[in-house]
């Protein structure tokens, strides 16, 4: 299995897990990196290269940061229309 192939597999939280994670070990002389999560056998890993690894983060939609996420919650809380408040029309 090609490292792409096995990228592609993976959640958007587990792509960007790997890329905080080998931030410490990127790269190897050649461009990429052997990464074992414990799927595979010990002492082995899969190949990844970081162009590999942008290239299926680019494919996935946005994940919002801390900031983004509270403006996000902030606006459906003000749009949100309770039970107990007058009719808004």
């Amino acid at each position: 299995m090609k490292g792409i192939d096995w990228l592609r597999k993976l959640h958007t939280k587990e792509l960007l897990g790997i890329k905080n994670n080998c931030y410490k070990w990127f790269f190897h002389p050649d461009g990429y990196v052997i990464y074992n999560n414990g799927d595979f056998p010990k002492g082995s890993g899969i190949k990844i290269t970081y162009a590999e690894l942008k290239q299926v983060l680019s494919e996935r939609p946005h994940v919002p940061n801390k900031v983004e996420t509270k403006r996000i919650r902030q606006q459906a809380a003000k749009q949100k229309v309770r039970s107990y408040q007058s009719s808004k029309f």
